[in-house]
């Protein structure tokens, strides 16, 4: 008994020692001088940081505010600015198109460990509501996930109290400054799934309440509308504003100045290379400048940002097809089939295309038709069908087809062609005239065209290395264009003179005499229309050509 007394009472010493020892208040950890300068130093830093508010240097200011939280100093105060530095980014990677939820996510889990900052849970919930910028069909990416509902009902719950509470506190700080002029900008947020956009609201006494405040002037010079002078004078003033450059570089575009928006948007990559649009639109500038590789390299980075992202995928897809790998660009058009939603029709267009150019041409038609359930009254899509069906010999759906084609544009330089082809293999002479002369004059449309893009090149603002590529190109294609055209006219002469039809003949013949390469044939067609009140001759034989490839 006696035995067991002391075991227990041992066992009650040992348990009020550990009971004391955790109510005894810790020891306060000094920081040695130096230490303390230190963390001093490196919080100011990141606190201007903080209020210069560009992306990079808010990206900087929360790197720094983390690493001070391993020092056992003024930790609350730390742990409020880097939540508020969070909410700040990832507003800015929604107003840029940036596709992450790191800070949010990390700020989420660090009030949910320390409850003394939950009062900031609002104000990342207004984050994430809000739809990031975007640029094509994105319905699927952008996320509409059971957390964001539940962060947009809790932000609906109290809506009145925080927007009064936002309203009231934003005279006093920049950061509730900048959320109060986020959310009354018009920039769109989603609740319960419905889009709401914040009302109107005269933002302009903001300029004299923060009036050396960077972010709130930049903010500003976005909101209620973007005022492109303005960003312009404070990036000279703040040239970490790296952003703006994206602005700027949409601005342009809108004006279809092209080679001013390439160098705004090529800025921006360089220090903001996740800004999804920035990069989409970089791919479609190179497009349209004829530059594939460069496209189809912007193409790909913007699949690596977001591989569900089906505008870069169509846009890789077609670049991958006028580079003539043809085997790729098939690959591509299954995995967008594969994601499904969006733009199956163009899928299924540039697999009919591309499985046409592989002569696999049972595929091509069975895609092509598909395309036509999307794609209503597309004179593209009708001619694609009937040089498929043409090389399949089966010319009577080849015919029809064509003729839809032309029918929904007159200037469908392929469908007229092998219309012409159609009729003269009948033979239909006439017909064959017919359709060769309106193939041949759509190829004159297209000479005057690629006339005044030489002109606009030599006139543009170009490197002068640059500028001479793209005339040597351009150059190419005419010339070309040129023989294609004079085919035409030698072979529309041709079906006419078969049909007895001298005049018309004559007339077209000599167009076809102006090329030195159809100079000998014209010559001797001429030659025959003009025997011809003497004696009757053997018709001539059409000369060939490869037609034209359709853009899409």
């Amino acid at each position: 008994m006696k035995e067991k007394d002391r075991i227990i009472k041992s066992f009650f010493v040992i348990f009020l020692s550990i009971i004391l020892s955790t109510c005894a208040p810790r020891k306060k950890v000094e920081l040695q001088p130096l230490q303390l300068e230190e963390f001093q130093n490196k919080t100011e830093a990141a606190d201007r940081l903080f209020k210069t508010g560009s992306y990079t240097c808010l990206k900087e200011s929360y790197q720094i505010y983390q690493e001070l939280l391993s020092i056992p100093h003024n930790q609350k105060s730390t742990k409020r600015k880097l939540i508020k530095t969070a909410i700040l980014l990832s507003i800015r990677q929604r107003e840029l198109g940036v596709h992450d939820s790191t800070y949010l996510d990390e700020a989420s889990e660090l009030i949910q460990n320390n409850p003394f900052l939950s009062g900031l849970m609002t104000f990342v919930d207004l984050a994430d509501s809000i739809r990031p910028r975007s640029k094509g069909m994105m319905g699927d990416i952008i996320d509409d996930s059971r957390r964001a509902d539940e962060r947009r009902d809790r932000l609906e719950e109290n809506m009145e109290k925080w927007g009064q509470e936002l309203k009231e506190t934003s005279v006093t700080e920049e950061f509730y400054a900048y959320l109060y002029i986020a959310k009354n900008c018009r920039l769109a947020y989603s609740i319960k799934g419905k889009k709401v956009i914040g009302e109107e609201v005269d933002l302009t006494h903001f300029r004299s309440i923060f009036p050396q405040s960077p972010l709130i002037q930049y903010k500003l010079a976005l909101c209620p509308k973007e005022d492109s002078e303005r960003l312009k004078e404070l990036l000279a003033e703040e040239p970490r504003f790296h952003e703006i450059h994206y602005f700027l570089g949409e601005h342009a575009l809108q004006q279809k100045r092209l080679i001013s928006a390439e160098k705004n948007f090529l800025e921006c990559f360089k220090h903001i290379p996740e800004s999804l649009p920035t990069v989409i639109s970089l791919a479609s500038i190179y497009f349209a400048f004829e530059e594939l590789d460069k496209s189809l390299n912007f193409y790909d980075k913007a699949i690596a940002l977001v591989p569900e992202y089906r505008d870069a995928l169509v846009g890789k897809a077609i670049c991958l097809s006028y580079l003539e790998r043809h085997d790729e660009a098939i690959e591509v058009c299954n995995e967008i089939l594969r994601l499904g939603g969006y733009y199956l029709g163009d899928t299924h267009y540039w697999l009919a295309w591309n499985q046409n150019e592989l002569e696999r041409l049972d595929e091509a038609w069975e895609n092509v038709e598909k395309c036509k359930t999307y794609f209503i009254g597309y004179t593209q899509v009708f001619s694609l069908a009937g040089v498929i069906a043409y090389k399949k010999e089966e010319k009577k759906v080849a015919e029809k087809n064509l003729q839809e084609a032309l029918r929904l544009d007159p200037n469908n330089c392929e469908a007229a062609f092998y219309l012409g082809k159609i009729y003269a293999e009948r033979p239909e002479w006439a017909k064959s005239g017919e359709y060769y002369e309106k193939a041949a004059l759509c190829q004159r449309g297209k000479e005057l065209s690629l006339e005044r893009n030489l002109a606009e090149i030599e006139d543009s603002a170009f490197s002068e290395e640059r500028k001479q590529k793209k005339i040597a190109k351009k150059k190419a294609q005419l010339k070309k264009t040129i023989l294609t055209k004079a085919t035409f006219f030698y072979n529309a002469a041709a079906g006419y003179f078969n049909a007895g039809m001298n005049e018309q003949a004559l007339e077209l013949a000599e167009q076809a005499l102006s090329h030195s390469a159809l100079k000998e044939k014209a010559e001797e067609l001429i030659q025959e229309i003009k025997k011809r009140k003497q004696a009757p001759i053997t018709p001539p034989v059409c000369q060939r050509s490869n037609g034209v490839r359709p853009r899409h």
